[in-house]
């Protein structure tokens, strides 16, 4: 689970770091929605109980969202990635 985690930690970190590309007026852009699926496959296949958690992140789609998502995972990860 770990090696999952840390990849969707890396691209949820390129998308919240390159803002001006991937974000619209604070919101994903096509090119940002892209990137975040494939974070969202990666935390799908090793955590599928966070899956009402990356639907409403998809729904919303802005970076405070993504940001907070973001932060939500590396926490998980330093738990050893067990649900609370």
């Amino acid at each position: 689970m770990k090696r999952a985690l840390e990849d969707a930690i890396r691209l949820l970190d390129i998308l919240i770091g390159d803002r001006e590309s991937y974000f619209s007026g604070d919101y994903l852009n096509s090119e940002g929605r892209k990137l975040f699926e494939e974070a969202v496959r990666s935390i799908l296949r090793e955590a599928p109980y966070l899956r009402r958690r990356i639907s409403r992140v998809r729904r919303k789609g802005d970076y405070n969202t993504i940001l907070s998502l973001r932060e939500d995972l590396a926490i998980l990860l330093l738990k050893g990635g067990q649900e609370e």
